[in-house]
Formats: C-alpha cells, sequence, structure tokens
C-alpha cells in the first residue's frame, strides 16, 4: 500500500533532490577536472584521471538524469493517488 504525498511535500523533495543532484554535478565536473593530474590508478590502461575527464563525467551525468527521472516519476505517482 502507497501512501500518498501532498503537491507542498512533492515541490519540497523535487527542491531537495535538485539541489543534492546539482552538488553531485558540480562536485564530479570541479573536482574531477581540478584533481586529475592526481590519480594515480589506471583504469583501461589510462589513468583515472584521464577517463573520469573523458567519459566517467559523461556516465555520472547520465546517472544523475535517471535517478531525477525515476523518483520524480514516482513521487508524481504517489501525489495523484491522493
Amino acid at each position: 500500500m502507497s501512501t500518498s504525498i501532498t503537491p507542498a511535500e512533492f515541490d519540497s523533495r523535487v527542491s531537495r533532490l535538485r539541489w543534492v543532484l546539482m552538488c553531485v554535478w558540480g562536485s564530479v565536473t570541479f573536482g574531477v577536472a581540478f584533481f586529475a593530474r592526481d590519480f594515480s590508478i589506471t583504469f583501461f590502461d589510462r589513468p583515472l584521471g584521464f577517463w573520469m575527464a573523458a567519459q566517467g563525467s559523461v556516465l555520472i551525468f547520465l546517472i544523475i538524469t535517471w535517478v531525477y527521472a525515476l523518483l520524480v516519476n514516482r513521487w508524481e505517482q504517489m501525489m495523484q493517488q491522493a
């Protein structure tokens, strides 16, 4: 049995989720770019910093989009049950 949420609670949850995902986005974008040369781990015969700057950041952004869509769709369904 799913619980329903109010439109105000929905807005609050979406706003909180946006802030969290924006912080993750900022950390990945600026953190990895700033510390790329310090990563000494190799990943597929390339330094991890190079891989994250070239490919890993894009994958993280896709995961962020997927998480946002999944959670907001679930919360919209919970709100419509009210």
